[in-house]
Order: structure tokens, then C-alpha cells, then sequence
């Protein structure tokens, strides 16, 4: 007879719903444990990254305006406006000497690079429209009782590697067959010097109408900001800037306490007194420059233990004195 079936069924191994239940709790905890480490992770590493950059920017600033600063002449009117809170100014930006006419108002350039190992043009930054040159002009008188720097507003700017432009056949010759290839500049002027008083070799000096201010935008943060600005067409007038590049920030908010404000200008004369009206800016010899950074632009970081990097905002300070006044 064959044999009949056990009777009941056999317990199969698994796991109970308390069991699942305690796993997934667990699961939930670690998951969470691990995702607040790496909330912790890039918060800190975002906040390192924020501080190397608002730094970076303090030293970039550290460099850039001193060297637009150390090139002006106040004796010479490149001091235009003045605040507790803003400078604009004319930075020189090149010098060259003056190689050919090729229109009544358009003069050559020598290259930058001569095969001879000379230098006649040196740039910070190349000419641009509304940027001012600079023309000596040697006037009528012998000697140089009447010579002057004539300032004239740069139209346009073209730039080649064309031997047409300041060519070796030229008398005198600034340059040689060597120089054939290399790059020059053609500056078209917005008034015509008289060439029999701006001469051919005369000196040239190029600068650009600049503005540095602390500024609010429209994240309600504070910046120091830079423009460039179109020259007025009065001298002594501070002409129209243009659209603002952040340098910096975010910064302390500007006010006209220097003892508070995210930026500052304070100004001195050769004796050391203060001054602060706009009419004295050609007797201005030094000036100090502070910024003070927010607390945002130096983020408290959050370290991986729970830990906090205490930190609130950095400052810069430096003085430099101008050219004929010191």
C-alpha cells in the first residue's frame, strides 16, 4: 500500500512583522545619522569655500586699487569726486610714444614687443573708447615754460599686426622688419592735436575715469564695487559710470562712520590734516583705504563632530600716498 501523507504543514523560517518593524527603524536612524554628517560635510566645506574666496577677493583688492591709486597725479586734477564711501579718479592704464599720423586724428603706436629688446608701449590694460590720452605738447615757446599735458577722450581703438601701421620705412623709424608681425595699436582721437605741437615721438600717457563705492543690491547685501566710467566733457567733472563689478562682499553696510563702515576712504594732506571737501582734492597727498567683510561673506562652518568654527567678518586696511604730494 503506498504510504500516506504526514498530515499538518511544516513551519517555514522568516521574519516576524515586530522583527521588520525594529529593522527599518534602525535603517531610518542610520540613514538619518548619515545623511545629517554629510549635511554637516558640505555645509563645512561651503563655508571654507566662502571664506578662501571672500579672502581672495580682500587680496585681489589689496592689489588692484593701490595700483590704480599709486599712478595718479592729485596736483593734476585725476582726483575728481570724492565721499567717505567712493573714489573716482583717473588710473593710468599705459604710456607709448606717438609713431605716425595717419589721419588728422588718428595716430600709431608702437608695438609692444620691439625685436631690438626696447620698450615704447607698456600697457596695464589695452586703450579702450572713452579712455583719455594723454599728448605732451611742446606749446610755442622754447624750453618748456608752456609744454603741457594735452588730454584728449579716445573714439575708437583698432589693433593689428599690419606693417602699415608705425612701419619700419617710417622716419624716424620706431621700429624694423622684425617688428613686422608683431601687434600694434591705431587710436582714433575725438579732437585733432596740432602736429606741429604734438610731434611725432612725442610721450603719451593713457588713463581711464574709474569709480570705486560700497553699494546695496538687490539682495539686500552690501558689495565694493567697481566701474568705469565716461570722461565728462568738462575736465574737472566726475563723468557717468557704467554697470558695477562686485570686488568684494558681502561687506559691513556703508555709512559715513569710518569706524563702521563696510568701506572707507579717509584723506590726508602733506601736513596730515584731514580733509573731506571736494574742492581740496589737489592738496590731497595719502589716503587710507578700509574694508571690513560681514559675517555672511565669513560663514560660521559646521564641522563634522557637531562642532562650530566660530567666525564673523575680516578687514583689510592700507595706505597709499600719491605721486607729487608726498
Amino acid at each position: 500500500m503506498p504510504r500516506q501523507p504526514v498530515s499538518g504543514s511544516r513551519r517555514r523560517g522568516g521574519f516576524t512583522l515586530i522583527e521588520l518593524l525594529i529593522v527599518i527603524a534602525l535603517l531610518g536612524i542610520i540613514g538619518t545619522m548619515l545623511t545629517t554628517i554629510l549635511v554637516r560635510q558640505q555645509r563645512f566645506h561651503r563655508a571654507v569655500a566662502n571664506v578662501a574666496d571672500s579672502r581672495a577677493r580682500m587680496r585681489d583688492i589689496a592689489t588692484i586699487m593701490p595700483t590704480d591709486l599709486r599712478s595718479i597725479s592729485t596736483a593734476g586734477r585725476d582726483l575728481i569726486a570724492i565721499t567717505d564711501t567712493s573714489m573716482q579718479f583717473r588710473a593710468f592704464v599705459g604710456a607709448s610714444v606717438l609713431c605716425r599720423y595717419s589721419a588728422a586724428t588718428v595716430i600709431e603706436l608702437p608695438p609692444k614687443l620691439l625685436a631690438s629688446g626696447n620698450v615704447l608701449t607698456a600697457w596695464i590694460n589695452p586703450p579702450a573708447p572713452n579712455d583719455i590720452v594723454y599728448l605732451y605738447d611742446e606749446g610755442t615757446l622754447n624750453g618748456n615754460v608752456d609744454d603741457q599735458w594735452l588730454p584728449v577722450t579716445i573714439s575708437d581703438t583698432a589693433s593689428s599686426t599690419s606693417s602699415a601701421w608705425c612701419p619700419s620705412n617710417n622716419v624716424p623709424a620706431y621700429t624694423t622688419a622684425a617688428d613686422n608681425n608683431a601687434r600694434r595699436y591705431q587710436i582714433t582721437l575725438a579732437t585733432a592735436p596740432n602736429p606741429a605741437q604734438v610731434s611725432v615721438g612725442a610721450p603719451l600717457r593713457f588713463a581711464r575715469e574709474v569709480r570705486y563705492s560700497i553699494y546695496q543690491a538687490d539682495d539686500n547685501q552690501w558689495y565694493v564695487g567697481f566701474q568705469r566710467c565716461t570722461p565728462n566733457a568738462v575736465y574737472n567733472q566726475p563723468g557717468t559710470c557704467g554697470t558695477r563689478e562686485v570686488l568684494a562682499g558681502p561687506v559691513v553696510a556703508g555709512t559715513a562712520d569710518t569706524l563702521t563702515s563696510g568701506l572707507f576712504f579717509v584723506y590726508y594732506n602733506k601736513g596730515g590734516t584731514r580733509l573731506t571737501a571736494l574742492a581740496n582734492t589737489d592738496t590731497i597727498s595719502r589716503v587710507g583705504v578700509g574694508i571690513r567683510t560681514s559675517a555672511e561673506s565669513m560663514l560660521k562652518a559646521v564641522t563634522q563632530t557637531g562642532g562650530t568654527i566660530t567666525g564673523g567678518g575680516d578687514s583689510l586696511r592700507f595706505v597709499v600716498g600719491f605721486r607729487n604730494r608726498i
